[in-house]
């Protein structure tokens, strides 16, 4: 292949895959003087760094790790903020051929105490006060302590498996998942990722999420992997987030649907705002078909991207707005060789329009994740795998998600998706946000409850009646509870197991 047509303009070698490590030295060696991150702070203070000492600071930083006795095989914990040294931290373990583990910065102790036996991590990057590992550096610290270390290469290494994810789940105790594959890109594969996502090489990007999450992550690797500048903003509050998109002309950036209704409620919001916006891609939940149309009203069908996925990459499907036009309510269709098989209960394919649980198939049958602390993946005919969401095929294969089975409300003997009744009440203009919950009942055997975050200005009565054109009866919530603010993870997922359990005290009570 001429070097014309790579995907990777970076890559002047001849190899096919390439290392962060390999990509970020001919990146700084390319535009050594640019932006490779914008990080603001909550006081103001704007920070940058250049790719020249993005690299040399990676260096020096694994240079530290290797002489600690850090290298292939052992797993280094991260727990900083969204920041320039989470980034650092990120690339210096990975030259080492180490695993990466992003954790939140919130992590309690006891937490912490069941990650560490679960991992055994080697070193940690880490301000938290709890955290008891020999080897470990504060995000203050890092200028010091690798300031004496090398800024030179070190040898290109393979990290396999190179990362870690923890996830909590509804049990209560860690569940991680680790993903054994290298970290880096064949330039197929960054070929198939920019295509499915609409980016492009070379991009200011905007972070717009949690960097222990996976999808945010994922922004932060293929941004920086790809030239382009990151943009940390100091806050994820939706009018800071578009004033970034604003005074940085943001070309790129990947929200969950969460984030986008806030941004829609935002007073005086203008398609001007997002003028720089090349592509918008979202992910990790489900969007509503009115939230969809009303973006691609604001950025045009062409710009707006949407992958559905999940931690566990049992599949891909990715589809871009002018396509779900013709498609409305669909997630798109598999993606890099991965297939979509629709179940019954007993393990049957379903045929078209029937809804069933999800199983999908990696592309060339590659199973590359695993559980840590929790059992595998249902898998059936080998190599189909469930995460436990439901949906249906139409006669194209296009698939369209219904939501989590852990999620369905059986009420009456009737099934409800409470991300359906949610994207219904979200419709209200005085609705800011919401969660349905099943609460059992004598009468109903699980009864649709909503939990509402409003402005104070509408009442259950009017919500009931402000339904009754979205939603069929046995749909409606029945009871409704308002609440100052509605209770989400630091994924920006709804914490739904702790609500429902909180309803059920409330009712014993």
């Amino acid at each position: 292949m001429r070097s014309a047509e790579k995907t990777n303009v970076f890559n002047r070698t001849n190899k096919n895959f390439i290392t962060p490590g390999l990509q970020l030295k001919m990146i700084a060696e390319a535009k050594p003087d640019e932006d490779a991150i914008i990080q603001e702070n909550i006081d103001g203070d704007v920070r940058k760094i250049s790719w020249r000492s993005f690299e040399e600071t990676t260096n020096r930083l694994a240079w530290m790790l290797k002489e600690k006795g850090v290298g292939t095989g052992d797993t280094v914990l991260v727990t900083f903020p969204n920041s320039i040294e989470h980034a650092l931290a990120n690339f210096a373990i990975w030259k080492t051929g180490a695993c990466y583990m992003p954790i939140s910065p919130k992590t309690r102790p006891e937490e912490l105490l069941q990650l560490k036996k679960l991992i055994s991590p080697k070193a940690a990057f880490s301000n938290l006060e709890g955290l008891s590992i020999g080897i470990r550096w504060k995000s203050g610290d890092l200028p010091q302590t690798c300031a004496g270390y090398s800024c030179d290469p070190l040898p290109d290494i393979l990290s396999n498996p190179n990362i870690i994810t923890a996830s909590g789940g509804t049990t209560g105790k860690p569940k991680l998942i680790r993903q054994n594959i290298p970290a880096g890109h064949t330039d197929g594969s960054l070929a198939a990722w920019l295509a499915v996502s609409g980016m492009r090489m070379g991009q200011r990007q905007l972070l717009a999420g949690p960097m222990y999450h996976g999808a945010p992550h994922a922004t932060v690797l293929n941004c920086l992997f790809s030239g382009g500048t990151l943009v940390v903003p100091a806050t994820m509050c939706p009018a800071a987030l578009v004033d970034c998109i604003r005074r940085y002309h943001i070309q790129f950036t990947q929200l969950v649907p969460t984030l986008m209704y806030r941004i829609l409620k935002l007073p005086d919001l203008k398609k001007e705002d997002f003028s720089s916006l090349e592509a918008l891609c979202h992910t990790g939940g489900v969007c509503a078909a009115w939230l969809k149309r009303a973006w691609m009203d604001l950025l045009g069908p062409e710009k707006l991207y949407e992958l559905y996925s999940m931690s566990e990459v049992i599949g891909l499907c990715a589809i871009r707005g002018d396509e779900w036009i013709r498609h409305p309510g669909s997630v798109g269709k598999a993606k890099f060789g991965s297939t979509i098989s629709i179940r019954d209960e007993e393990g049957r394919v379903l045929p078209p329009y029937e809804i069933g649980e999800i199983y999908m198939s990696p592309p060339a049958n590659l199973q590359y994740t695993e559980y840590i602390n929790a059992e595998p993946l249902k898998t059936l005919d080998g190599t189909f795998r469930s995460v436990g969401d439901m949906g249906y095929v139409d006669e194209e294969g296009y698939l369209y998600f219904s939501d989590r089975r852990c999620d369905m409300i059986v009420t009456g003997g009737e099934n409800v998706f409470a991300a359906e009744v949610e994207g219904a009440l979200l419709r209200n203009g005085h609705v800011l946000d919401a969660a349905v919950v099943g609460i059992p009942d004598p009468e109903w055997g699980r009864r649709v409850h909503a939990i509402l975050e409003t402005d104070g200005k509408v009442t259950a009565k009017e919500l009931k009646e402000f339904l009754i054109p979205y939603l069929e009866p046995y749909k409606i919530p029945k009871t409704y509870q308002f609440v100052r603010r509605l209770k989400r993870t630091a994924n920006g997922k709804i914490a739904r197991a702790e609500l429902l359990r909180e309803c059920i005290e409330k009712e014993k009570q």
